[in-house]
């Protein structure tokens, strides 16, 4: 088993039981108490979970059995402040593909919408389903910028539904820059509600290249919606996220035809 998987098994086992000691976690996934100590340790820095003496505690209340763990869809406001240095150079990464008059989506997560306040006054048309993204072009004079419309997700601060879904099929999209809540080795890359998943599934099929842009503390994480496997991403911009485990999974994606391009961070 590599690294990413246990993490993510760990961060289940203890979300749904509350808490866990490090001999009972070394006793489950075979192996020595000090690399859970170090999983754990890997673990709280990405705050997704809370070390103890001798253990660990969830960081958010025990899920009911069954239930998918790492899913807590947090309002816009709160993401936009998260992994500020990563999203900034992933951000300035993507704006290097941005051709004059292109037509661009963009989706309405905080790591696009940093793109978007990177993004240069140049003859662009871009399409988007988010109110932040909407706000920040309106200073972009050069920029033709057209909202999809459909239901409001207030917390998200984006459209959705089927409107926003119709909304899509009137333009050629060049390019569709896009994030997400999680990317998981063997069952792919995911959303927190099937809403905004079915979205940008149908942003994917109609444009002529994807770019994920994630920061590396998303690798590992399931949340509570699957929509395209992880080999399926047509580009990948990410941080050099210096764990492990990281580069054990981007050794992996690589190896299964995935391209990525890290950015570098200044530490």
């Amino acid at each position: 088993m590599i690294a990413l998987e246990r993490h993510r098994q760990i961060v289940s086992q203890i979300g749904h039981a509350g808490s866990a000691r490090v001999s009972d976690l070394a006793r489950i996934f075979d192996v020595t108490d000090e690399t859970i100590r170090r999983d754990l340790k890997v673990l709280s820095e990405q705050g997704r979970l809370i070390r103890t003496h001798g253990g660990a505690l969830a960081s958010d209340p025990p899920v009911a059995p069954g239930s998918p763990g790492n899913h807590i869809d947090l309002p816009f406001a709160q993401r936009d402040s998260a992994q500020m240095l990563q999203k900034q150079v992933i951000a300035a990464e993507a704006c290097k593909l941005i051709q004059p008059g292109e037509v661009i989506a963009l989706d309405a997560s905080s790591t696009v919408c940093e793109l978007a306040r990177q993004l240069p006054d140049i003859p662009l048309t871009v399409v988007t389903n988010s109110l932040a993204v909407c706000s920040i072009l309106t200073h972009h004079t050069r920029v033709n910028t057209i909202c999809t419309g459909g239901a409001l997700d207030a917390d998200a601060m984006a459209f959705v539904g089927l409107q926003a879904e119709k909304a899509l099929d009137s333009f050629n999209i060049a390019k569709f820059f896009y994030s997400c809540r999680g990317i998981d080795l063997e069952r792919g890359v995911s959303e927190s509600n099937d809403r905004h998943a079915a979205l940008k599934l149908r942003t994917i099929e109609l444009a002529t290249q994807s770019i994920l842009l994630t920061d590396t503390s998303k690798f590992g994480i399931a949340s509570s919606v699957f929509y395209m496997p992880a080999d399926s991403v047509d580009l990948l911009i990410t941080d050099d996220g210096r764990h492990d485990e990281i580069g054990e999974m981007i050794t992996s994606l690589r190896g299964r035809g995935v391209r990525i391009e890290q950015a570098e961070v200044s530490r």
